[in-house]
């Protein structure tokens, strides 16, 4: 009897040694917040209150480009998505899933913007990302991830068909191959 006292006290301290859950409530709060300050950053091209909401050390990797690791980096890509030329006039993020567990948490989610470049008309992109959330030694929930990537069709890399249009407006070809000299017209003679 005794030792079945023992092993339950054991396991009840056991038990009691694991990571509380985290607050749910909180980190979708933390999110949606972040998210709205995103949006801001990328309308206005100011991206202080946003970083913020980054680790120290976070990586940011977006498509087809190196990684960009730390705050400072992140910052710069920003600020040269900003001066690129590139206006986003609208943006909507919609998380799809959000967990935790522990100290690491991540959201799962999709966007749909608008943007325009110099004089080019306005181009709507969608897609999805994700981001891995860590949890700080305050209590506050910060990116430590992340990454997106466009649902759009790449561009096509065939060469456009020429059409009856298009070839009527052609230069024609110079031919390279020699003529053949003409032919002396004769008479006969009877």
């Amino acid at each position: 009897m005794r030792t079945i006292f023992v092993l339950s006290i054991a396991a009840l301290l056991l038990a009691s040694c694991g990571s509380p859950q985290p607050d749910m409530a909180v980190l979708k709060k933390t999110i949606e917040e972040y998210n709205a300050a995103s949006i801001e950053a990328m309308k206005s091209g100011n991206s202080d209150k946003v970083l913020t909401y980054y680790t120290e050390d976070a990586m940011e990797m977006a498509p087809n480009m190196a990684m960009f690791k730390g705050k400072a980096a992140i910052k710069d890509f920003q600020a040269q998505m900003a001066k690129s030329g590139m206006k986003i006039n609208d943006a909507k993020f919609t998380s799809v899933d959000i967990d935790a567990g522990g100290k690491v948490a991540y959201e799962v989610g999709t966007y749909e913007m608008t943007m325009t470049m110099g004089n080019a008309p306005s181009m709507n992109d969608k897609g999805k990302y994700i981001a891995i959330w860590k949890l700080q030694e305050d209590g506050s929930w910060k990116v430590s991830a992340e990454t997106w990537n466009s649902d759009m069709p790449v561009p096509s890399m065939e060469k456009p068909k020429e059409t009856k249009k298009s070839a009527a407006k052609k230069p024609a070809a110079k031919s390279t191959a020699k003529k053949a000299p003409a032919k002396k017209a004769t008479a006969k003679k009877k």
